[in-house]
């Protein structure tokens, strides 16, 4: 569990805001903790973003001086959920060194471990997965010995973009060949799933589950596998128990 965690796009950024507010929000013994922080205090995440906005709330919304500041990546225009355009980049000023700067963060973030085993991923398969792509090839490249963790968020069946399945089905190409595991969440399932702690009955509810509900779901899901606890309650839904051995 020594990992580095990476943070792609808005759907990894506003997932990986409920992790941590569900890690960073419990009364935790200090060497429990260890797996998602560097001797500094800071937690070992990079986020990074083609927009500013989700990764700057983030920041904001997380206890006060927990990230790095030089951990968080942003550019300053979207890719249009374009697969190529996040995996090649755009040829701009300030945009070129997204990847760069992402890679460049994550090395150092890495040699701040004491044993680095891996690395975990929070990312769509649909905006955000060239970058994603990208991302996961270099980190094998540079890392072979380290293993990959994909969280993969899979888009509503019936999205807005009509790129999503193409995205999709190229992510997922680029997951077989570099990673060494991937969780899939469908966000049609997700959806399912808060609208049944809401007490709503779908189709009539959907849009009024908003997509922080969604993403808590997911991340109890998630606090259930990853978190070294022999016993854990996660804040937002009492009643949600797990138990294990380390």
């Amino acid at each position: 569990m020594s990992a580095v965690w990476l943070q792609i796009g808005q759907c990894g950024n506003q997932l990986g805001q409920e992790w941590w507010q569900t890690i960073t929000s419990t009364k935790n013994k200090k060497d429990d903790m260890y797996p998602f922080y560097s001797h500094n205090g800071k937690l070992s995440v990079v986020c990074v973003d083609s927009e500013p906005k989700v990764v700057k709330k983030l920041q904001k919304q997380i206890k006060r001086g927990a990230f790095r500041e030089s951990n968080l990546i942003v550019g300053k225009q979207g890719r249009g959920n374009n697969w190529a355009f996040g995996y090649h980049g755009i040829h701009s000023e300030g945009e070129q060194n997204l990847f760069t700067w992402t890679m460049e963060s994550l090395r150092k973030q890495v040699e701040r471990r004491d044993y680095y085993c891996g690395t975990v991923l929070f990312h769509s398969l649909g905006g955000g997965a060239g970058l994603s792509s990208r991302l996961c090839e270099a980190i094998r490249e540079e890392c072979p010995l380290g293993r990959i963790l994909s969280v993969s968020v899979v888009p509503h069946q019936a999205g807005e973009s009509p790129l999503q399945h193409y995205n999709s089905l190229l992510c997922l190409s680029w997951l077989q060949r570099y990673v060494d595991g991937v969780l899939l969440f469908w966000n049609d399932e997700a959806l399912r799933q808060a609208s049944a702690l809401q007490g709503k009955d779908l189709p009539y509810s959907s849009c009024q589950v908003s997509f922080s509900a969604m993403n808590t779901s997911i991340a109890c899901c998630l606090t259930g596998l990853l978190h070294p606890l022999k016993a854990f309650r996660t804040p937002r839904s009492p009643s949600d128990f797990w138990s294990g051995g380390r």
